[in-house]
């Protein structure tokens, strides 16, 4: 029986977050864990509110405060008052988090890269298509794609590299 698509997903993941880890570990981001992961993936160039952030890493604003207690240790973000609300607090990164952030860039345009060497260029250029457009906008969740949204499977000989 094949992995079903949640398995495939999972290790889809799980192989990018070790990437990222092991490229910052070789970098002098050895301090940098992977559950810091949750929060620096959704902070964005111009920085989140903690709430924000939470929301989007899908966890807790006590699980998220103290993740950006041990980056703010680390050097790697800072909060800053919020000009648009006095009580609050906008979480930005700092040099050296610009700096973690550009090594793992680079990365990811390697593995892509790798990627597409692997399976060929229009198959991955094929198949980032499709996950952009099945998830790249954040307003659409999975919960709101509807049996019209789903087409079967490829047959495996069209699937395959030339």
């Amino acid at each position: 029986m094949p992995k079903s698509l949640q398995v495939l997903l999972r290790d889809a993941h799980h192989t990018v977050e070790a990437e990222n880890h092991a490229v910052l570990a070789q970098n002098g981001f050895a301090d940098i864990k992977p559950w810091h992961a949750a929060v620096l993936r959704n902070l964005g160039e111009n920085g989140a509110r903690p709430s924000e952030l939470a929301m989007r890493a899908g966890i807790t604003r006590q699980a998220v405060t103290k993740v950006l207690d041990e980056l703010e240790r680390l050097d790697v973000l800072r909060r800053y008052p919020d000009p648009d609300d006095g009580r609050g607090v906008i979480v930005r990164y700092t040099d050296r988090g610009r700096a973690g952030l550009d090594i793992v860039r680079k990365r990811m345009l390697e593995l892509e890269a790798e990627f597409a060497e692997r399976v060929g260029g229009t198959r991955w250029a094929d198949a980032r298509a499709v996950l952009e457009t099945l998830f790249d906008d954040r307003e659409q969740g999975p919960e709101q794609l509807t049996t019209r949204d789903h087409q079967a499977p490829m047959n495996a000989s069209q699937d395959r590299a030339p």
